[in-house]
C-alpha cells in the first residue's frame, strides 16, 4: 500500500509540474544565435485580409521582420516606431513586416485599427514561420539584407527611432 501511495504521489507531481505542449519551449535561446549570416527562412503567410505574401515577393528589399503579439506590451509600444520607420525608409527600399502570432486574427485587426499602423502585417497563428526563425521571446526583430541573408536580430524592445539604428539601416542601403 505504501508503494501505491508513493506512486500515486509521484504521478500527481508529474501531472502538475510537467508542462503542456503549449508551454514547452519551441526554440532554445542559443538556436537563434546561429541565424546571422545565413539565408533567411522563406515563408508564405496571409495578411489580415487573407491575401498571401511570400518571402520571394520581398526580394531585393532590406527587411525588418518583427515577431509580435497583441498581448505583449513591449510589442504594442514598438508599433508607432515601426510605422515611422516604414514611412521614413519606404522609398529607399526598406520594408517593415510585422508577423503577429496571436491565434485570433480579429484581435490583431482590432489592435491595429486603434494603433493606426499601415506597414505589412502577416498572421502566423500556427507559429510555423516563428519556429523557422527560432523565436523564443517577444518582440524579436530580424534585419534581412537585399540578398535574403539575416544580418542581425534584436530581442526585446529597441529604440527604432534612434540615430544608431538609422546608421545600421543606412549601412545596408546601396
Amino acid at each position: 500500500m505504501n508503494n501505491l501511495l508513493i506512486m500515486l504521489r509521484l504521478l500527481l507531481v508529474m501531472i502538475v509540474f510537467t508542462p503542456t505542449p503549449l508551454t514547452w519551449a519551441r526554440s532554445a535561446p542559443w538556436d537563434i544565435e546561429k541565424l546571422p549570416s545565413t539565408p533567411a527562412p522563406s515563408f508564405s503567410l496571409p495578411d489580415l485580409q487573407g491575401k498571401t505574401l511570400s518571402f520571394s515577393d520581398l526580394k531585393g528589399k532590406l527587411l525588418l521582420i518583427n515577431f509580435w503579439a497583441t498581448w505583449c506590451p513591449p510589442c504594442r509600444e514598438e508599433m508607432p516606431a515601426f510605422e515611422r520607420l516604414q514611412q521614413k525608409f519606404r522609398d529607399k527600399g526598406v520594408a517593415v513586416i510585422g508577423i503577429a502570432i496571436d491565434e485570433d486574427k480579429a484581435v490583431v485587426k482590432q489592435f491595429l485599427d486603434t494603433a493606426k499602423t499601415h506597414f505589412q502585417i502577416l498572421h502566423d497563428p500556427e507559429l510555423k514561420v516563428h519556429d523557422e526563425y527560432k523565436v523564443f521571446s517577444y518582440p524579436t526583430t530580424f534585419l534581412v539584407d537585399q540578398q535574403g541573408v539575416i544580418r542581425q536580430y534584436w530581442i526585446g524592445p529597441q529604440d527604432w527611432d534612434g540615430d544608431e539604428f538609422a546608421k545600421i539601416l543606412q549601412g545596408y542601403l546601396h
